[in-house]
């Protein structure tokens, strides 16, 4: 065998870790515009939500189920499960909730930037509670970011008026959450494993989820088929498979790499938004969305 042929291991790793990356990022892209056809196929927040988790709330139980096989997985549940279980409320419930609330009165666009900021807010976070200084020319990037974003919101006024303010005051909101939940959650994995956290948190937001819907004016049975299809979608397409593709991205690759490729994100979720939904992009789009992808580029490599 020619050895030159061979792909060493760590070459191969990094590879599929890209690729891993890159397919959970365009799935997870794809978030905000199956919620936006689910709100025109008649759903709101409740159903929208409930549909997603009962689609894939079954499947991480059976991952979880099979991951605790090992008596050393289920030590580790038994000592930080419950770490794990209010994490993820934090992280899939509460931001969750905020993001789909916002899709009601922003656009697709305008909520993935906005959503796309959160490392801005994580090292604001750091700085001010665990006395991480920022690196210099950080908060010359957070402003760009946020320039760029203005411009989107200015312009999107004219479409959607005045409820762009507080579509765009929740998206930040659940960006501000995500940021708390990533800074939380960065001790438990490393206690836990990555398969296993999002096994818990997941699920564990699933049942919340499940339990809220237990105590909504909702019923599945009153739900159209459009309307089921794009929640199963938005479950299983857009949940479990990013999930589980970017917890086996972060085994192969270093967390720079990992969050450079998410820079995708908002190019994806604006090609889809304008082909899919009808979604003006106009130059102001572009200019903002330049700004912003730039700005995380920037903080990501800083940090």
């Amino acid at each position: 065998m020619n050895n030159a042929s061979v792909i060493p291991e760590d070459s191969l790793n990094y590879r599929k870790g890209i690729i891993y990356a890159l397919i959970g990022t365009l799935l997870f892209s794809m978030k905000p515009i199956l919620v936006k056809l689910a709100y025109s196929a008649g759903g709101d927040v409740t159903s929208i939500m409930s549909l997603r988790a009962v689609s894939s709330l079954p499947l991480y139980a059976a991952i979880l189920f099979w991951l605790c096989r090992k008596p050393e997985q289920r030590q580790k549940m038994s000592k930080y499960g419950w770490q794990a279980a209010l994490v993820g409320v934090l992280g899939y419930y509460f931001a969750t909730l905020l993001d789909i609330l916002a899709l009601e009165f922003i656009s697709a666009q305008l909520e993935r930037l906005l959503i796309f900021l959160f490392p801005s807010f994580v090292v604001l976070l750091s700085w001010a509670f665990l006395r991480e200084p920022p690196a210099k020319g950080t908060f010359i990037s957070v402003l760009l970011g946020y320039a760029g974003v203005t411009l989107i919101v200015l312009h999107d006024f004219s479409s959607f008026g005045s409820q762009v303010w507080l579509g765009s005051v929740m998206a930040i909101g659940s960006a501000l959450i995500f940021a708390i939940y990533l800074i939380l959650s960065k001790k438990v994995v490393g206690n836990i494993g990555a398969q296993l956290f999002t096994s818990i948190g997941m699920g564990t937001a699933g049942i919340v989820i499940l339990t809220q819907y237990q105590f909504g004016n909702v019923q599945f049975s009153d739900m159209s088929t459009e309307l089921i299809g794009m929640g199963v979608g938005l479950g299983f397409f857009c949940t479990v498979l990013p999930s589980y593709f970017v917890a086996a991205a972060m085994a192969r690759l270093t967390p720079s790499v990992l969050s450079l490729t998410s820079n995708i994100g908002p190019a994806v979720t604006a090609l889809f938004a304008v082909l899919l939904l009808d979604e003006a992009f106009t130059f102001w789009h572009v200019l903002g969305m330049i700004l912003v992808v730039f700005a995380v580029v920037r903080i990501n490599k800083k940090g």
